[in-house]
This record gives structure tokens, C-alpha cells and sequence, in this order.
């Protein structure tokens, strides 16, 4: 009786861990539908994105080479010990001993080396820590586009599968009525063949908003299978752009260009280290030492050595070198024309998605959903043929798509535009870490 009463009181206590398992989830991470705004995704993202820690990780690294690059060689400890014997013209044998030194010496660089070194290893922190901050904006770019295009593809998913509700039970009304001839059985064919593509519709927005769910999760850190919900609204963006004082903010503040102009320099300053290198260093330090054949000798004393640059003048390093800086040089002169050029052209693509919404009147999609409800009630009752009805939920869906590209297209420009010139379209991540944090 006892083992029986075991048995159940531990059936119990398992039912009960598994109702609140199933109840509550399993943990933190697991929550029934998270709602996100767009700020909440890109504070995520900073947080938890694993590339971004790659980039943190670089610059630590940046940071150790240049801690390395100033410490001193460490000094070397040499001895000797071995036999000592003395004999005389004749060969004879006068004594025997022993013979042993020690000595401790220390290399300094030609006065100038380190420094140079030095200056190379900030410069490697500086073209780290500006990849850094250029992949932050990348990243914070890339999730408000994504949030985006996932607010665009729910709403084109949602209005697939309203008008494709609406027409599938239009259909079930029509077989349900008795078919008075050619005419009506047609129409009743007719209606089911747009079922099929606005099947395909449907599924083709779920699958584009499926996709860009998974790229979210991906990048903010979380298990693909969370559901997301992201409760801010998709508006189009109202920032008013002049070219001229983009391009020339882009030319001083773009990322890219700082990078390359670090670069530019670090080859600069490897110039003059590779000419520099062939300068001997030397190194300085005492010794001490015994020998014993019968007397007893002992020397103290100072050592200097060098080398004797006389063949090796790091020829091949200087040209290595030189073709290097010539090289960031062109890199640079390059990035510049790309630079201006880019922006130029997200600013005229840009006006263009800004001009195609302001040519969509602000509530001709609300007025189109109204009309294919109208259009359903109207053919219901015989009052259009089935050529409109179709003709007004094609219309509907196709303006609807059509107004979220343009408004994703726009933000898509203006965030290109912001990573071009730096952060100067207000865009920050700081700004965004902030309103997050608020929110």
C-alpha cells in the first residue's frame, strides 16, 4: 500500500510540473507572442547579435597588439663554464682548472622604432573601433528595414487572405444557388479560378514575412521559432534632404572614408618604419668571469653589440611598402567618388518613392478595402457583373502591395543615406538606444 501511495503522489507532482511547464512556458525566452517596436528589435539586436561581438572582439584585440607593442624585449642571461689547462713550450703540464662567465645584456631599438610601432598599432585600434561603429549603424539599419518589410508583408498577407475569405464564401453561396444557366455557371468558374491566385498572393506575402522573421530572430539573438509582433505603426518618412550638404557631410563623416584615411596613414607611417627597420639596434649589458689553473683570474666588465647594416638595407620591405601606401591612396580616392556618388543616388531615388506617395491619396487604401466589401454586397444582389467584382480586389490588393514597397523603398533609401553620411540624418544609434530604453 505504501509503494502504491509513492507511485501516485509522484504521478502527481509530474502532472503537476508539466501543467505549469505548459502553462508558463520554459523561461524568459519563451513568451506566448512578444510585441516588439522598432527601437525594442534594434536594442536587441546591439545586444545580443553575434557578428557584433565579433567586432567588439577586434577591437580588444587592436587594443592587446597595442599593449604588446610597447613593452621592452626581455633581457638575455648567457654563461659559460668549460676546462682550463696550462702547459708550458715543451707541452708540459703546469695546472688545471676551470673557466666560467656570466653575462646579462638588454637590446634596445633604434631610437624611433617603437614609436612608429606604436603609432601603426593606434592606428589598427582606430580602423577597429571605426569597423565597429560602422557595422553598429549597418546593423541598426538593417533591423529597422526588416521591421519594415515585416510590417508590409502582414499587411499584404492580411489582405490576400480577407479578399481571399471573402471570395471563397461568395463561391460557397453560388454553388449553394440553383445555376439558372451558361452565363452564371461561368461566373461561378471564373471567381473560383482568381481564388487560386489569390492563394498564391497569400502565400507568397507569408512566405516573404516568414523569411524576414527568421533574419530577425537571427539577428537579435533569439531561437528561430519565436513568434514576433511588432506594434509600431508603418509610416513613410518625411525627412527633407538637400544634396549638396549631404554629399559634402557623407565626404566628412562617412565611416568608410575615416577607415580609409586610417589606413592611408598607418601605410604612411609603415613607410617609415620599413626604411627605419635597417637601423641596427644594439644591446648593453655586464658581464663577469673566472678562471682558474692554478691562479685565480677574474674579469668585470661591460658588453656592446649591434649589427652592421652593410647588405641588408630592407630594400624589398621599403618597396613592399611604398606600393602599399600607393595602393591605400587609390583605395581612398576611390571610396570618395563612391561615396558622393551613392549618395547622390539614394537622395534621387528617395524623392522618387516620396513623390509616388504623395501622388497616392492618404486614405485610398482605407477607401478600397470599403469598395471590395461594397463590390461583394453589389454582386451578391446582381447589381455589377463579376468582371468588377474581381477588378475591384485585384485593384485593392495591387495598390496595397504597391504603398508598402514605396514606403519600405523610402526607408530603405534614407537608411542607406544615414549609414553614408555617418548618422547625420538624426538616425543614431544612440538616439535609437535611448528611445528604446524609454519605450
Amino acid at each position: 500500500m505504501l509503494r502504491v501511495y509513492y507511485k501516485r503522489n509522484v504521478l502527481a507532482l509530474g502532472a503537476l510540473i508539466l501543467a505549469v511547464v505548459i502553462r508558463y512556458g520554459h523561461g524568459a525566452d519563451t513568451p506566448v507572442r512578444a510585441q516588439w517596436n522598432v527601437q525594442s528589435l534594434v536594442v536587441q539586436a546591439l545586444a545580443n547579435n553575434a557578428e557584433l561581438k565579433f567586432y567588439e572582439a577586434e577591437v580588444t584585440a587592436a587594443k592587446g597588439q597595442r599593449t604588446q607593442s610597447g613593452l621592452w624585449k626581455n633581457p638575455e642571461l648567457s654563461g659559460e663554464y668549460g676546462s682550463r689547462r696550462i702547459t708550458d713550450a715543451t707541452g708540459e703540464l703546469q695546472g688545471d682548472g676551470f673557466t666560467r662567465s656570466v653575462a646579462l645584456t638588454q637590446t634596445f631599438e633604434f631610437p624611433g622604432k617603437g614609436s612608429l610601432r606604436k603609432a601603426i598599432a593606434n592606428k589598427d585600434i582606430e580602423i577597429a573601433e571605426l569597423g565597429l561603429k560602422q557595422f553598429r549603424m549597418a546593423l541598426t539599419g538593417r533591423v529597422q528595414m526588416l521591421a519594415y518589410r515585416y510590417q508590409a508583408t502582414s499587411i499584404n498577407a492580411a489582405a490576400a487572405e480577407e479578399i481571399s475569405e471573402r471570395s471563397a464564401a461568395l463561391v460557397d453561396l453560388l454553388k449553394k444557388r440553383a445555376i439558372a444557366g451558361t452565363a452564371q455557371l461561368l461566373e461561378l468558374r471564373v471567381i473560383e479560378g482568381s481564388l487560386v491566385e489569390l492563394h498564391k498572393s497569400a502565400k507568397e506575402f507569408i512566405q516573404q514575412r516568414e523569411e524576414t522573421r527568421l533574419e530577425l530572430n537571427a539577428l537579435m539573438g533569439r531561437p528561430s521559432s519565436q513568434p514576433l509582433v511588432i506594434r509600431s505603426e508603418l509610416t513613410p518618412p518625411t525627412y527633407k534632404l538637400e544634396v549638396n550638404k549631404l554629399v559634402l557631410t557623407g565626404l566628412g563623416q562617412n565611416l568608410q572614408l575615416k577607415g580609409r584615411i586610417a589606413e592611408l596613414e598607418k601605410a604612411i607611417r609603415q613607410v617609415s618604419a620599413a626604411k627605419l627597420e635597417a637601423a641596427p639596434d644594439f644591446s648593453i649589458g655586464p658581464f663577469f668571469s673566472q678562471d682558474k689553473a692554478g691562479d685565480l683570474e677574474e674579469n668585470f666588465g661591460g658588453s656592446l653589440s649591434l649589427t652592421l647594416p652593410l647588405w641588408n638595407w630592407n630594400q624589398g620591405n621599403v618597396v613592399t611598402a611604398k606600393a602599399r601606401r600607393e595602393q591605400a591612396d587609390a583605395l581612398l580616392l576611390e571610396a570618395r567618388r563612391k561615396v558622393e556618388a551613392e549618395i547622390t543616388r539614394h537622395i534621387r531615388f528617395y524623392e522618387l518613392s516620396q513623390k509616388q506617395l504623395q501622388q497616392m491619396p492618404d486614405d485610398l487604401t482605407g477607401q478600397l478595402r470599403s469598395a471590395t466589401d461594397l463590390a461583394d454586397r453589389q454582386y451578391r444582389t446582381g447589381a455589377i457583373t463579376v468582371q468588377l467584382y474581381l477588378e475591384v480586389q485585384r485593384n485593392f490588393l495591387s495598390v496595397q502591395q504597391t504603398y508598402n514597397e514605396a514606403i519600405q523603398d523610402a526607408w530603405s533609401r534614407l537608411l542607406d543615406l544615414d549609414l553614408l553620411t555617418g548618422g547625420a540624418l538624426n538616425l543614431s544609434l544612440e538616439q535609437l538606444e535611448n528611445e528604446g530604453a524609454k519605450k
